[in-house]
């Protein structure tokens, strides 16, 4: 049993954590608004022999906002799924240069996907697209992309200023979890 010290979170850091805690929340609402959405569909469909007219493409849309925004949650909680099995054993420092990389490289990569998903989402727009069912503007859900990476973005840019809580440092006899 080894006593680690955690340094105290900056103020970013805090935003996110109070950030991430309402917003999952929220995605906790949506999961049930689509679960109820669901179970009233079937009733529909079984019961009364006429289903929901949308609801199919309603729960899809739901799910997206689920996913995308759940990551957002993993990220500010640094629980998304590394491949650190070898980085681990690596010195502190070595552990810290790859992280630091590590986050460059997502956020230019968020940045990037976040740029594209605008520029499509913008063009359903611009169609005025909607969905088959339901007639849900399809820019809509391809905006929930854009502003999850957008936001996993500025999570990423946010982690590489000075003074934002570093991600703990494995040792020989601990694995990190984020």
């Amino acid at each position: 049993d080894t006593m680690s010290t955690t340094p105290p979170l900056s103020t970013a850091d805090r935003l996110l954590a109070t950030g991430a805690t309402r917003l999952e929340t929220a995605l906790a609402a949506a999961l049930l608004a689509a679960v109820a959405l669901n179970a009233a569909n079937v009733v529909a469909r079984y019961v009364f022999g006429q289903s929901i007219t949308g609801a199919d493409e309603l729960q899809i849309y739901l799910m997206l906002v689920l996913a995308f925004f759940g990551s957002v949650v993993a990220t500010v909680r640094r629980q998304h799924l590394r491949m650190d099995v070898l980085v681990r054993y690596f010195p502190q420092a070595m552990q810290r240069l790859l992280d630091a990389l590590e986050g460059i490289a997502a956020a230019v990569l968020c940045a990037f996907v976040c740029w594209i998903s605008t520029q499509y989402a913008l063009r359903m727009q611009q169609i005025g697209s909607v969905s088959e069912n339901a007639h849900i503007p399809m820019w809509i859900p391809h905006a929930v992309v854009a502003l999850a990476f957008a936001v996993l973005t500025v999570i990423g840019v946010l982690r590489l200023l000075p003074g934002s809580s570093p991600r703990p440092v494995a040792t020989d006899d601990t694995t990190t979890t984020g």
